[in-house]
């Protein structure tokens, strides 16, 4: 039996969900004995990550233990358990300081990676960033990358020149859009935003006449049909564990604008996306407007980005899991 181990769900977040939804129905269809168990708190503090804990260890059975991402800890009262962590990336230790991240580490990376049989991350630059962070054999943690929503297709749209519309996924800070707004100041296009904006974005936003539209709390087929109704997909990111809206823009059939910097010049593969510096506002604007521009560059890029993609299906991905799961029960 392999037991999944979710987050609590919310409504804004989703991406961990969305990634072993797709996983674990693919292998209940091969016949794998699947059990999901979704936790019961939000991991806000102590407090909730002990219960968080607790309810793991009261609800455990015979077989692995799959920690999907973001609740690390969440398997540290079964000591003896066969257990798999995926890392997703280590971008919890900026929450903190002083004491709370040393807490942060403790229960989100030192003691899960040790407690842990295999660790998997998502990405070569995420497996550096874990090694940096906790010193364990490199033979510990496993590469297994994401894989693209298979409901998501590539769909032909003609570009609308006059004002074209650009998909932006997500919000935090490392996504980078208050710069995206300033490089698309006075620009002609519509800034699509998946997920909440700030105040101060509200004033950036309307200080430099960016005609946008916003939304939260999406479901995957809402998400899916803002892919094929958008032109061009902004990914201009300082900092992410794998970069999952590069490929989903990719299998669209969308143009990508991304960042020059790890992980995501590798996801998105060689010639697969316009590349920029994501901490200059000159750069991003750069991107855009020769995305917006040159029909040809568009064209190179869909052409790239289809044949990038298909590094990255399910089937590649629940395969590398399976093996994995062999190799722990194995042992």
């Amino acid at each position: 039996m392999i037991t999944y181990v979710f987050r609590k769900r919310a409504p804004t977040v989703f991406s961990i969900e969305k990634l072993f939804d797709a996983l674990y129905t693919h292998l209940e269809k091969s016949g794998e004995d699947i059990r999901l168990l979704e936790l019961p708190h939000i991991s806000s503090g102590i407090v909730s990550v002990l219960r968080n804990a607790w309810f793991v260890a009261r609800q455990r059975n015979k077989g692995t233990l799959h920690i999907t991402g973001d609740v690390h800890y969440a398997g540290m009262l079964c000591p003896f358990t066969r257990t798999i962590v995926t890392i997703h990336d280590c971008v919890v230790l900026q929450r903190g300081t002083g004491l709370k991240r040393v807490a942060l580490w403790i229960l989100w990376f030192w003691l899960p990676v040790r407690l842990a049989s295999v660790v998997t991350v998502i990405s070569e630059q995420t497996k550096r960033e874990v090694l940096e962070t906790v010193t364990v054999p490199d033979s510990k943690i496993v590469v297994i990358p994401n894989f693209v929503d298979s409901d998501l297709t590539f769909k032909p749209r003609a570009f609308a020149d006059d004002r074209p519309r650009i998909l932006h996924v997500g919000t935090t800070p490392n996504k980078n859009l208050e710069r995206v707004v300033a490089a698309l100041r006075d620009v002609p296009c519509t800034l699509v935003i998946v997920g909440r904006i700030s105040p101060a974005l509200l004033t950036a936003l309307e200080a430099g006449c960016v005609n946008y539209e916003n939304f939260i709390g999406l479901g995957h087929a809402q998400l899916r049909d803002l892919y094929w109704s958008s032109d061009v997909i902004s990914f201009p990111s300082t900092y992410e564990g794998f970069g999952m809206p590069i490929l989903e823009g990719q299998v669209a059939g969308r143009p990508v604008l991304t960042s020059n910097r790890e992980p995501m010049r590798s996801i998105a593969g060689r010639g697969g996306a316009v590349l920029v510096d994501p901490e200059s506002v000159g750069s991003i604007r750069e991107g855009f407007l020769a995305l917006m521009s040159d029909d040809r560059l568009r064209a190179r890029l869909v052409v790239a980005g289809g044949n990038n993609c298909r590094r990255f299906t399910l089937e590649a991905v629940a395969a590398g899991y399976l093996a994995l799961y062999r190799q722990v029960d194995a042992h």
